[in-house]
């Protein structure tokens, strides 16, 4: 078998593992992509979310630090997809303050990231600095108003400022949108939310 077949079964072995949630299998073939190919950064991405899924926070840190110093700076989409699967790790490892550190060299980079931005959304919102995740949120939706998640995280920080009007405001602007990216039960919950939020704003 040739070195490009025998990449390609290795790859999509490793695929096929993942979306069968073989982890062991789908970990053995990542590594050995990423063995033969260490400059492929979306593979050590998808070998640290498996590792992830198998409770190894550690290990998936370490790889994803290791291959990001090791990197080309000239390769500015993987390196960005590196810190920004580390800014999640750390999020749900309760570590808010390193977290909003690989966001921020993501921005450095790309100031409007909007992916980063909700990441350090995120990270403020955990440790209660609601003024900046309030921004934070609010500018990664002015670069990408397309994800869920944003919109209802951004209406939580209002709310949680005690600004119910503007939360209602938050969920009710996304409606408006379209509600991109969300199910009708996801639609249901924000007006159901929007309710709610405008009876506590009297």
């Amino acid at each position: 078998m040739s070195d490009e077949r025998q990449w390609l079964a290795i790859e999509r072995q490793a695929k096929t593992a993942v979306e069968r949630q073989n982890w062991p299998l789908a970990e053995d073939r990542l590594k050995r992509l990423v063995a033969l190919a260490p400059h492929v950064l979306s593979f050590v991405r998808l070998l640290a979310q498996v590792l992830r899924e198998q409770e190894r926070h550690t290990e998936a840190e370490a790889l994803l630090v290791d291959h990001w110093k090791a990197s080309s700076t000239e390769d500015v989409e993987g390196r960005r997809e590196l810190l920004l699967e580390l800014a999640d790790l750390r999020l749900a490892t309760r570590r808010p303050a390193e977290a909003a550190r690989a966001a921020r060299r993501v921005l450095e980079v790309e100031p409007n990231q909007w992916e980063a931005l909700y990441l350090l959304g995120n990270a403020f919102l955990d440790v209660g600095a609601l003024p900046e995740a309030v921004n934070a949120y609010r500018e990664s939706i002015s670069s990408h108003p397309f994800e869920p998640e944003v919109w209802w995280n951004f209406s939580i920080a209002l709310e949680k400022s005690g600004d119910f009007s503007a939360a209602a405001d938050a969920l009710d602007a996304w409606i408006k949108n379209g509600g991109p990216g969300a199910s009708v039960a996801d639609k249901k919950a924000a007006l159901d939310d929007i309710a709610r939020l405008r009876k506590q704003a009297r």
